[in-house]
């Protein structure tokens, strides 16, 4: 096992006899032969597009199958079994028509060297064979033939990949999807099994990964407020009510909408926990008077969060961890989530309401949910609530009342060094305000930051996802000022970075040349020491210091 896509790596190296996250080392090879089979499938589908030979059905596999190996999401053998599977048998009939197609065009056979990827057979679908396959084709195995550079950047392509993978399944299960970013994916797949390659080339897909990342963003924040409104500034309970309730995590709205809708008249209250508090701020969810309060923190509390919760707890898009027996008979996965012995709720059937019967009626026979905090917090500053503030944010900028603008994004993790965001925030001057986006904002979400001349200092998005509000927002607010882009307004990036979708964010902002980024709690184990040297020269990255000095080399940047 070498596993080092996620910041919570071992000693900040590599997982290498079990996952921090509770991936065992089972898991994580079938999960690389998973990667190595969709390069192997990218190989072919990468060439086939010319001839159109590529399903709707085959792209959104791809998605589908680079979703279940971002970090938190599916911790079942029997699931990547099948995956891997399916890749081989979809890269076969790929192969068999491209290879007719391309004879019938050129006149001649196809000829090109082919890598083992993309001709490995298995006699079997044995999860022993796929095990000790993945533990030879895994994240190491061509180390040596690229060297730390080239290989550090491959890695960040494929992490960029499955984050990618993860957005257009988000976007599907509203009704959206992006062909570009489908033939993207075959495409950055079949590169990593080119025999040579450069720096400057993954660069360059590292970049389009995040435009790609950032617009499949945009396409999900549209399609979420078409579906259910244009997000409010909403005020979010944060104590607990006395009926039985039912807890959702994760990011999808319309799996919370199904549930609010089947729950509506039955005693039940619905509880968000993470990232979907956002929930509260959509006008089609308000509605639903038993969608009460949030529950918890981020995800990384949920082992002594969730047993408190008394009643079912539904996971939807990602971050289970392995549950404890508490109430490991309560919690349910839906969606690419999923956990051996962990009861999975089927996909909604087209025109249909995914079934959640079946934890309704555990609801119905829990108790009501113990106090966990009291409070209150704001969130739901979408973009039209964002751009509701410009002319007083404009004043103040120009006023100085407002001397930065620092964007707080991501997500939140288990390591004590994560403290420096909650300290960053609190520890900033009143005249600076912030843009959050993700979980990272339960470190400081409860502090009194006050406001700027009626501007509230701390300014929720919601989700992870939402952060592309906020890069709109600046970049209108850049041209109304007058600027030639946002990077001219005062403002500050910090991405609390964890996963793949965050590994997107930080390469969205590589895309937009932004210049001032700092990303932490550590750096990304799989860029090289040459590389982290090239991304400070080239698009100023740099890691966390203390807070005191990050604070004042904010305040003075210019």
């Amino acid at each position: 096992m070498f596993c080092y896509h996620c910041q919570e790596a071992k000693k900040n190296i590599a997982c290498d006899t079990a996952g921090i996250c509770g991936k065992k080392a089972d898991v994580s090879s079938l999960q690389d032969l998973l990667s190595y089979t969709l390069k192997g499938l990218a190989f072919y589908s990468a060439q086939a597009q010319e001839y159109d030979l590529v399903t709707l059905k085959t792209d959104r596999f791809m998605a589908k199958a680079l979703f279940a190996m971002v970090t938190n999401v599916n911790f079942s053998p029997d699931d990547f079994v099948a995956l891997i599977d399916e890749s081989i048998r979809r890269r076969d009939s790929i192969a068999k028509k491209f290879r007719a197609a391309f004879q019938l065009k050129n006149k001649q056979e196809y000829n090109q060297t082919i890598p083992e990827a993309a001709s490995w057979q298995y006699p079997t679908t044995d999860q022993k064979e796929f095990v000790s396959k993945g533990e030879s084709v895994g994240v190491k195995a061509d180390f040596e033939l690229l060297g730390e550079d080239i290989h550090g950047l491959l890695e960040c392509l494929i992490y960029a990949a499955k984050g990618l993978g993860s957005l257009a399944i988000h976007n599907l299960e509203i009704g959206q999807e992006d062909p570009e970013l489908y033939a993207f994916l075959h495409q950055a797949l079949a590169y990593t099994l080119k025999p040579e390659h450069n720096i400057d080339d993954i660069l360059a897909m590292l970049n389009k990964s995040g435009q790609l990342g950032l617009s499949a963003m945009n396409q999900l924040n549209k399609a979420n407020t078409e579906t259910f409104g244009e997000p409010e500034p909403t005020t979010v309970h944060l104590d607990t009510w006395d009926k039985p309730g039912i807890l959702v995590s994760g990011h999808d709205l319309q799996d919370i909408e199904d549930l609010l809708a089947q729950t509506a008249d039955a005693g039940i209250d619905v509880y968000t926990h993470a990232e979907s508090i956002s929930a509260h701020a959509y006008p089609a969810l308000k509605k639903y008077f038993n969608l009460v309060a949030n529950f918890g923190g981020a995800w990384q509390d949920q082992k002594t969060q969730f047993a408190k919760f008394n009643g079912p707890v539904l996971v939807t898009t990602n971050s289970i961890q392995q549950p404890k027996k508490t109430y490991q008979e309560k919690i349910f996965s839906t969606g690419m989530v999923g956990w051996p012995g962990v009861t999975h709720i089927p996909d909604r059937k087209p025109g249909e309401r995914k079934d959640f019967s079946e934890i309704i009626e555990l609801a119905k026979q829990s108790e009501a949910p113990t106090a966990l905090t009291e409070g209150q917090f704001t969130t739901g500053y979408g973009y039209q609530a964002l751009r509701e503030l410009s002319d007083k944010i404009i004043e103040c900028l120009n006023s100085g009342a407002i001397k930065k603008l620092i964007v707080l994004v991501g997500t939140d993790g288990r390591h004590k060094e994560r403290n420096y965001y909650q300290k960053l925030a609190t520890t900033l001057s009143s005249d600076t305000l912030i843009f959050t986006a993700g979980d990272c904002k339960f470190r400081f979400m409860q502090h009194d930051f006050g406001d700027i001349n009626g501007i509230p200092r701390l300014l929720d998005a919601g989700q992870s996802n939402d952060y592309c509000v906020i890069i709109r927002f600046l970049q209108d607010l850049a041209k109304q000022m007058g600027l030639s882009d946002m990077n001219q307004l005062p403002v500050s990036f910090e991405l609390s970075w964890f996963e793949q979708k965050t590994i997107l964010m930080m390469l969205a902002l590589f895309s937009l040349n932004v210049k001032q980024l700092r990303i932490g709690p550590t750096l990304p184990p799989f860029f090289s020491e040459n590389i982290l040297t090239l991304l400070k020269d080239k698009y100023g990255l740099i890691g966390i210091d203390d807070v005191e000095n990050d604070i004042a080399a904010i305040m003075d940047a210019s």
